[in-house]
């Protein structure tokens, strides 16, 4: 295969993640593959590569491939540029407490991980999103248990999120979504030995065991547009998006219980003005001053 990654191989050394042997960092960004002209569909090849170059531009080094099946040319081209993906499932409001949903769920999503298995590219699966426990509790909790272990079956070489940033049935990740916009808060919640911050955490326990990682966060609204939103409060001005960026991003990095971060999102999406880019993939800020927060050295790669 003609392929920057080669053979692939994903491992674990404590809470470090292993690239062919090797520790990365994963420096995700959320990337939702929406287009002005297109909606879910790329007007073109070249759009596919585009978007991953503007991410490597800021210094992201992969994606969270978010609430859609992406194409397999975009799989193709992070192929080639050795970007490294997680595989996800679109979130459209399925209840998985219902056991009917299961045969429509289950079906589509092993759809999935057949078709991309031997892109590279992919890092991860992770099928689920932000899968709350409140009614139902032990049919839901069953369903992606079922999910899991159905999905390991199927690629017992990468690891399976169950359902990111909600409650974790099983899952060899334990990932966290926290939009907090305080840095100082940040540095606090997420300093060296302190305890993991989990909304989730009346229902369920960290042991302190699976490596983990904040796989959505960020989010700050940056926009002409009044209509749009972001999480929190604006800032008031560009100074003050960047210091509130590198504040939120260094407390994730600085944390050597950490595999990695994804900040939320490359682009503007429709109603959402939160990405570091336009809507058009036009950067909001130069694309260096991103990657000079991004790429600095990581806790967990000293």
């Amino acid at each position: 295969m003609d392929s920057y990654f080669g053979l692939r191989t994903i491992s674990f050394d404590g809470k470090k993640c292993l690239l062919n042997g090797k520790p990365v960092f994963q420096r995700l960004i959320l990337d939702q593959g929406f287009y002005p002209d297109g909606i879910y569909t790329a007007p073109t090849d070249e759009a596919l590569k585009h978007d991953i170059e503007m991410s490597m531009a800021m210094g992201f080094n992969g994606a969270r491939l978010h609430q859609k099946v992406f194409e397999q040319r975009f799989l193709y081209w992070a192929d080639k540029l050795g970007y490294i993906c997680w595989g996800e499932m679109p979130s459209w409001g399925i209840e998985p407490s219902h056991p009917h949903t299961m045969t429509i769920f289950l079906r589509e999503w092993l759809e999935v991980v057949e078709r991309d298995f031997n892109a590279p590219s992919i890092v991860g699966w992770c099928p689920y999103n932000e899968v709350w426990k409140e009614s139902n509790e032990g049919l839901r909790e069953l369903t992606l248990q079922m999910t899991y272990r159905t999905t390991k079956a199927m690629d017992p070489s990468r690891p399976c999120i169950d359902t990111s940033g909600g409650y974790h049935a099983e899952t060899d990740i334990y990932d966290t979504h926290d939009y907090e916009q305080d840095p100082e808060i940040y540095a606090k919640r997420y300093q060296p030995g302190a305890e993991l911050y989990d909304h989730f955490a009346r229902h369920q326990h960290y042991d302190g065991k699976l490596p983990m990682f904040v796989s959505e966060y960020g989010g700050i609204r940056w926009t002409d547009d009044a209509s749009g939103w972001g999480y929190g409060k604006g800032p008031e001005s560009a100074e003050e998006f960047i210091s509130r960026y590198k504040g939120l991003t260094e407390a994730l990095l600085g944390n050597p219980e950490h595999m990695g971060f994804c900040y939320t999102q490359l682009t503007d999406v429709e109603q959402e003005q939160n990405g570091l880019y336009t809507y058009q993939r036009v950067a909001k800020f130069p694309p260096e001053v991103i990657a000079a927060i991004n790429t600095q050295k990581a806790a967990i790669e000293e």
